[in-house]
């Protein structure tokens, strides 16, 4: 066979192809070994007739029917020959078979565009590490207060910062309840300094009281249809009791003896935290780099193929959760995250292909013992969900990826800086 390969433009090859008769015979065997499988002829069971009987009686006919089968089968030598990595069906033309010449034919075909990765060393790029300060380890020992909080009965009515727990029924105007409209076993939070209709309308209510409220429609198009109304059936009225920040609190909340242990501990974590946010967000200002100083053009097709795949799965996920769905707005959203992940992964496997990076058994290992001890997870569990060859890939893709950022960062310039909560709060502004 031979194969002649024209590179039009840095997406488009023109690709000629000549197979002489000889060659073509295993791709038709596989054509006719196909249709013999269906064949049925009198003394002969169903797909049991023989190949030269086959060949003898409907050979010239099925070559015929054929030849889109053998030409699709050519081709895929012909990828693999010449390397061909295609984002869409090939165009052919000129096509010419003549069982005395053999088969003749060109395709246009769209392929992935060749990287080339100059600049790939020595990038720069800044870490923002954050300084965990007093107000952090407050927020967190709120928190712990938030989730260790009780609610107890209210006998009286209900006050500021009461909770109350109700059925919401909404009505119409003169009082008559709306079908579908009711919403059981609702919490509402009586705080004046929020923003909300509920409060003043619901201070000195008692538990098993019924109330009206009106409420500013959600709907900016309904508010020509004047208020909405509800009428609130009071179930319960609580008061969260949060507990005092004292060694009580942290014997509580873990193996901790005093309130100075616990604070230890969050300010322990908090700084885990921040320095695994600080190495992920490094690892794409440096993905942002390496792109800058290497960009490359995409072939539309194969920009459009990403973005279908994500437009299917976010129609999906709408129609599940029973919301409308902007089609040509989500593409238009999400074009520059898909041009950036393509880019991204044709440049890691150039970067694969340089440098001969790879992964072996030692880091599978790696990756088990840090998962078993990040997640308190069995190795032998671990090890067992891996035998699953989809699972397996998936985790192989990824130990690659971070060999390819760890390389990247091992040879780039890094300038780290220390940001605050107040040049957080600045940015803000």
């Amino acid at each position: 066979m031979e194969t002649k390969v024209t590179k039009s433009n840095n997406f488009e090859r023109l690709v000629e192809v000549d197979v002489p008769e000889n060659e073509l015979t295993p791709h038709f065997n596989n054509a006719l070994e196909k249709y013999r499988k269906s064949l049925k002829l009198e003394g002969f069971r169903k797909g049991k007739v023989p190949m030269h009987l086959v060949k003898k009686l409907y050979g010239d006919a099925i070559k015929g029917q054929a030849l889109d089968d053998v030409i699709q089968s050519v081709f895929q030598e012909v990828k693999q020959k010449e390397k061909l990595r295609p984002v869409a069906p090939a165009q052919l033309d000129d096509v010419d078979y003549k069982p005395e010449s053999g088969l003749k034919f060109k395709a246009k075909v769209e392929v992935v565009p060749d990287v080339e990765l100059k600049k790939y060393t020595g990038l720069s790029a800044e870490k923002e590490v954050y300084q965990v300060d007093d107000k952090d380890i407050e927020n967190a020992i709120e928190d712990i207060r938030e989730r260790a909080a009780v609610m107890e009965p209210v006998e009286d009515e209900a006050k500021q910062d009461h909770y109350i727990l109700a059925d919401l029924q909404q009505v119409d105007a003169g009082g008559v309840p709306l079908i579908g409209k009711k919403y059981e076993d609702r919490w509402v939070h009586l705080n004046e300094d929020e923003t909300n209709d509920f409060t003043p309308q619901l201070l000195g209510v008692k538990a098993g009281e019924t109330r009206r409220v009106e409420l500013n429609p959600v709907e900016p198009q309904a508010e020509k249809n004047g208020k909405d109304y509800f009428d609130v059936i009071v179930k319960e009225v609580k008061l969260k009791i949060v507990p005092e920040v004292d060694d009580e609190l942290a014997k509580d909340a873990g193996d901790f003896q005093t309130l100075e242990d616990l604070k230890k501990d969050i300010r322990e974590k908090l700084e885990t935290q921040s320095e695994s946010i600080s190495k992920r967000n490094l690892k794409q200002k440096l993905i942002d780099a390496l792109i800058k100083k290497n960009d490359f053009d995409l072939p539309e097709t194969m920009i459009n193929n990403y973005l279908e795949v994500m437009v299917e799965n976010a129609r999906k996920q709408s129609a599940q959760q029973q919301q409308p769905f902007d089609e040509e707005t989500f593409r238009n959203e999400y074009r520059p995250m898909a041009i950036r992940t393509i880019k991204w992964e044709l440049s890691k496997d150039k970067l694969v292909e340089i440098e001969d990076i790879s992964i072996d058994e030692a880091d599978r290992e790696r990756f088990i013992e840090q998962m078993a001890k990040e997640r308190n997870f069995d190795v032998k569990e671990i090890k067992k969900t891996l035998k699953n060859k989809d699972t397996a890939k998936r985790v192989d893709e990824d130990l690659l990826e971070e060999k390819i950022l760890e390389y990247l960062e091992t040879n780039a310039k890094i300038k780290e800086k220390k940001i605050t909560r107040k040049d957080i709060e600045k940015s803000k502004k």
